[in-house]
């Protein structure tokens, strides 16, 4: 089995939600689109870049950074400088911005949202 690392960001903190959809509206961030509800499972005041540092002390490979909605570049950015080439990064990467976060350290950009449209992959 291999461990791969994940840094999920909102509103610019690092944190774990467990449940339905994210939005951009920070007063209700944590929404319900189906009979689930949303809740925080994990957040911390610690910066994006420790744990990509943590990660990269451990030696672990194949890591993530997530953008959930907006008010998140700054901390990606800390996290890829920290790990430069050691995370992928996902959330808002289209093609006018993909070259951009791999020149700020990603290792891969992830586009799942931008390529696939109504179910359908849309090259």
């Amino acid at each position: 089995m291999k461990f791969r690392p994940c840094i999920d960001l909102h509103a610019g903190q690092v944190k774990q939600i467990v449940g339905s959809t994210l939005t951009d509206d920070k007063a209700n961030a944590l929404t319900s689109t189906s009979s689930s509800v949303s809740t925080e499972n994990f957040s911390t005041d610690k910066p994006a870049s420790d744990y990509a540092l943590m990660y990269q002390t451990d030696k672990l490979t194949g890591g993530h950074v997530i953008m959930l909605g907006s008010g998140n570049t700054s901390a990606a950015k800390s996290a890829l400088a920290a790990y430069k080439g050691g995370l992928q990064i996902g959330g808002g990467i289209t093609s006018a911005n993909a070259k951009e976060w791999l020149e700020y350290g990603a290792s891969h950009v992830i586009v799942t949202s931008y390529v696939f449209h109504n179910g359908q992959i849309d090259w």
